[in-house]
């Protein structure tokens, strides 16, 4: 009993390398690729507040009645309350340089205010808004789209059909036909990371790009799939 087993696991793993060899002389392997240039319709800012005075206590207070206003001008210029939120906020010592040497000056607080703005045409009257406030920088402003799976899923599709479109015509260049595919997986682009497209990232101040009339130029965002298929290599006849 034992020697036919091991008799017939000889002959398995003898197999195993002309199975991998036929495996490879029978089929082919192609990768296909599909972008979608999807226009804009949404913008991610990050905006942060600094405020600075003799003491902490004044820094705080009027720390508050600042961030307040950054947030009355957001709701006026229609963000939706779910997109707005408030994050590191901070209290304490402010320092300055003065002749080579690190000096206190005061106290400062500081908070950063994201959103989502959906209305680009909005974006000149928000940057105009935010100029007219103290103490505001806008660190960074990311166009994005809204509805980014269903433009994903039909770049994979895109991609999908690229690869056997091009399985295709290395078949019909070999005189083979083209058999079913025996595996798809779709790959990573840029390292896994998301594509965020940055449309600014400037301190922004009274009599900046606003008033020189300069707003936006969006452009389209490519958003991209790859994939590697494996397709049966069939006889011609």
């Amino acid at each position: 009993m034992i020697r036919r087993s091991s008799l017939a696991l000889l002959l398995l793993f003898g197999a195993l390398p002309a199975a991998a060899d036929e495996f490879a002389a029978q089929h082919i392997t192609v990768y296909g690729t599909a972008t979608r240039e999807v226009a804009p319709d949404q913008m991610s800012w990050v905006v942060n507040v600094r405020t600075t005075a003799s003491q902490g206590g004044a820094a705080a207070k009027a720390h508050g009645g600042q961030v307040a206003s950054v947030l009355s001008l957001l709701k006026f210029s229609g963000v939706a309350d779910s997109t707005i939120q408030t994050s590191r906020m901070q209290l304490g010592e402010n320092w300055t340089e003065s002749q080579g040497r690190r000096v206190r000056d005061g106290a400062f607080a500081s908070t950063d205010v994201s959103f989502t703005l959906a209305d680009l045409n909005e974006y000149a009257n928000v940057w105009i808004g935010l100029s007219g406030l103290p103490g505001v920088t806008v660190r960074s402003v990311d166009l994005g789209v809204a509805d980014r799976i269903r433009h994903q899923n039909e770049a994979r599709i895109a991609a999908v059909t690229a690869a056997r479109n091009k399985a295709q015509a290395i078949a019909d260049a070999l005189g083979v036909r083209l058999g079913e595919p025996l595996f798809v997986e779709e790959e990573q682009l840029d390292g896994g990371m998301p594509y965020r497209p940055t449309f600014s990232n400037v301190a922004m101040s009274a009599g900046g790009p606003a008033e020189a009339g300069e707003f936006i130029a969006p452009g389209t965002i490519p958003i991209k799939a790859r994939v590697r298929a494996a397709f049966r290599m069939l006889s011609g006849s």
